[in-house]
């Protein structure tokens, strides 16, 4: 049985060398519906994994909030709560000390506050928080780290961004004369440690988090933000959040857990959506190639009619001649798959310099080893499809009918 598939390989391939541009014209609806399947789905591949790249350095969707919640529901209707369980810096320790994976974090919160700049007074935007070293801010000049230690935060230094120095010392103001000035907050002087580059267009300030109190501190209550290294540790990271969660003595009418990995998962399925409606359409044009195989084929036999009776009238069984046909529909479709793969990386490739010249980009296509291995797979699958009525109708024939005819 082996040695028959060979020889019929064999034989195919042959044909093929004989009949080259007979051969590849036959093949031209595979040829071309490949390519296309290349083009379309190495674009979709290199969309997402640009947008995966984007995602990736996206802060927010990497990052998961552990918030107090502020407010209950009773009969439908949300009632502000009077006492808020408040995140401690016991709780952030706990927290961080049952996430397995690496995680960088801060407890924060965000107040529109009034401060005295002197005889000026400015709002700003101030972040209560037990570390100065956050990835949202980038450091200017002198320093943001505090919270190294406890007494850190009982410190009265502050940090402000260029926006807030700028309104300190002046639209042309030296950092140097900066750092080292003071500033009122709530009735409490503050020193400026350092300058930061702000995150949003109003004036900012960081304080350390001890100096919310009170009312303050019942009506804005921290969050702790914790960032994970890969959108992939975001899943773990709440998984943890919520382990700790059951085993405290708090529940989720306590505290929030919110993330936006969601969108991640959202973004993901899109565009395998499109990679399957599009693989769909243009996977027709596979189909409309296996017909003109078939239809070669066809006419193979009824040209090699004489030489299938002579093969008939030497001892060739009809299993033989069936698996010869066959091969020949395999051989011809793996032609034009590997010709239409070939020619779809190039048209891919000079794709590119256009994109890059209309949209300032950096994307690529990206040629899975999966996606060309499942196109090979489908277009030998309608290769042996429509290759079976020829390769049937041929082993049928009665030997001394396909002698008689001319």
């Amino acid at each position: 049985m082996l040695k028959s598939f060979q020889s019929a390989l064999l034989y195919a391939l042959e044909n093929i060398r004989t009949n080259f541009f007979h051969t590849l014209l036959s093949v031209l609806g595979i040829i071309i519906g490949v390519s296309a399947l290349i083009v379309i789905l190495s674009m979709i591949d290199g969309l997402e994994k640009y947008a995966r790249e984007q995602i990736s350095n996206t802060t927010s969707v990497k990052v998961v909030e552990v918030s107090s919640a502020t407010s209950e529901t009773i009969d439908g209707v949300s009632i502000k709560k009077a006492d808020p369980a408040i995140l401690t810096r016991s709780i952030h320790r706990e927290l961080i000390s049952n996430i397995t994976v690496p995680v960088s974090s801060f407890r924060v919160s965000e107040v529109a506050r009034e401060i005295i700049i002197g005889k000026q007074t400015t709002g700003s935007l101030v972040y209560y928080s037990d570390s100065g070293n956050t990835d949202k801010f980038i450091v200017n000049y002198g320093t943001h780290f505090f919270g190294k230690d406890s007494t850190d935060f009982e410190r009265r230094v502050a940090v402000v961004d260029t926006t807030l120095a700028a309104r300190i010392g002046g639209p042309s103001y030296q950092p140097e004369e900066i750092v080292g000035s003071g500033l009122t907050l709530d009735g409490v002087n503050f020193e400026v440690i350092g300058i930061v580059d702000g995150y949003s267009p109003s004036p900012e300030l960081v304080v350390p988090i001890d100096h919310l109190k009170g009312e303050l501190l019942l009506d804005n209550p921290p969050f702790i933000a914790l960032e994970a290294t890969d959108v992939a540790d975001v899943p773990v990271i709440k998984e943890s959040i919520t382990e700790w969660l059951a085993s405290s003595p708090y529940t989720d009418n306590d505290f929030r857990i919110f993330s936006q990995d969601f969108r991640v998962s959202q973004t993901m399925q899109g565009f395998q959506l499109f990679r399957i409606i599009m693989g769909l359409i243009v996977g027709i044009s596979v189909v409309v190639g296996g017909v003109g195989v078939m239809n070669v084929l066809l006419i193979s036999v009824t040209q090699r009619t004489k030489e299938i009776g002579v093969r008939k009238a030497v001892g060739s069984r009809k299993r033989d001649i069936y698996i010869q046909f066959l091969s020949e529909s395999m051989v011809i479709s793996l032609f034009g798959t590997v010709v239409g793969i070939l020619f779809g990386i190039l048209v891919s490739l000079a794709v590119v310099p256009i994109v890059h010249r209309i949209v300032e980009v950096s994307f690529s296509p990206a040629f899975s080893l999966l996606t060309i291995g499942l196109i090979t797979v489908i277009s030998m699958f309608i290769g042996i499809l429509f290759g079976t009525f020829p390769a049937w109708k041929a082993s049928q024939l009665n030997p001394i009918d396909a002698l008689r005819r001319e």
